[in-house]
């Protein structure tokens, strides 16, 4: 995988959750519920401000958007074959 700065993770990995949840149809609140104790404030700062989870939220994250950690992930660049 190639290099990517952590801000630049952050937002992308934000990006990514809110456009999931609009594929489900759920609002932020109906997230937070999936994810148990986590609240509407977190999503939004997820989505907003960029996302860098732990490993364990990471999972729990993919989860309730109804995917795999690798595909939540999706927008990682390949490594280059150099």
């Amino acid at each position: 995988m190639k290099k990517m700065p952590l801000e630049e993770f952050r937002a992308m990995l934000g990006k990514r959750i809110k456009e999931r949840r609009i594929e489900l149809g759920l609002t932020q609140p109906q997230l937070a519920v999936r994810l148990g104790s986590k609240d509407k404030q977190t999503i939004n700062r997820y989505e907003k401000e960029g996302a860098n989870p732990t490993i364990f939220n990471l999972i729990q994250i993919a989860d309730a958007l109804e995917l795999k950690v690798d595909e939540l992930l999706n927008f990682l660049p390949e490594k280059s074959n150099q």
